[in-house]
């Protein structure tokens, strides 16, 4: 497995989506490579979130969140690509992180 397709591929391990020979390869690449098993350990945890809400929360009516949703991925992404500096946290990203504490 290569690191740049690592992504999906782990994302598809986690959720046991591989076939076995796929499934190896994904397991010796974790052993050699602390980044993907940091990807993983990241992917399981969103896992373990979204796992956590309730069905009524996830398909609920999301027309009033999707502004405050759109602005918080373009500031991350443009924070993740270094072409902005971090800013302090929006209103919504407030709301959010206390929603998961």
């Amino acid at each position: 497995m290569k690191c740049e397709q690592e992504t999906s591929q782990l994302a598809a391990y986690v959720m046991a989506a591989l076939d076995s020979e796929e499934a190896e390869g994904v397991r010796r690449h974790l052993r050699e490579c602390p980044a993907c098993t940091a990807e993983t350990d990241d992917i399981l945890a969103t896992l373990s979130i979204v796992q956590a809400v309730s069905q009524e929360e996830l398909l609920g009516d999301w027309a009033d969140k999707i502004p405050d949703l759109r602005e918080a991925t373009v500031r991350a992404a443009l924070e993740e690509a270094g072409a902005l500096p971090s800013l302090p946290p929006t209103a919504a990203q407030k709301r959010s992180k206390a929603r998961w504490s």
